[in-house]
């Protein structure tokens, strides 16, 4: 899994949530958009070693949200926070959203969400000897 499979299911589930009447950035918004819009940032990933390949990967997302007013960001806020606890990648997993927090900062909408996931990373196997002779003896 990558981190653009997740940004392309939260643009996926934001889309089937509000509709093809809101735009929808991942790379940068340009001076002019039209509103209403959402923009979805990955903050600071961490990818911390569990047990042995065994690695938990933390995504934190910050998912502005550009709209007419206060009053439609707080209901935006509301409805983020049920619709994003689940999204689906492509591949048919399911990933869970914690630590679902909103703030309204200067009319912008500013949705915080964590996706967690845990990685088996594949090592490649080390070579193996293919002869091995013992000479074994008594000295005398």
């Amino acid at each position: 899994m990558e981190i653009n499979d997740v940004v392309t299911a939260i643009s996926i589930k934001l889309n089937e949530t509000f509709g093809d009447a809101y735009e929808i950035y991942t790379e940068s918004i340009e001076q002019g958009f039209k509103k209403p819009a959402f923009f979805i940032l990955l903050l600071q990933p961490e990818f911390n070693q569990v047990v042995g390949n065994r690695y938990h990967e933390t995504l934190p997302f910050d998912i502005h949200y550009f709209g007419p007013g206060y009053m439609d960001a707080y209901s935006t806020a509301n409805k983020l926070m049920s619709e994003m606890e689940y999204i689906q990648l492509l591949n048919g997993d399911l990933l869970r959203g914690t630590k679902m927090k909103g703030e309204v900062i200067d009319g912008v909408l500013h949705f915080f969400v964590n996706y967690n996931f845990h990685v088996y990373k594949v090592t490649n196997p080390l070579d193996k000897m293919e002869d091995l002779q013992l000479n074994n003896g008594l000295k005398r």
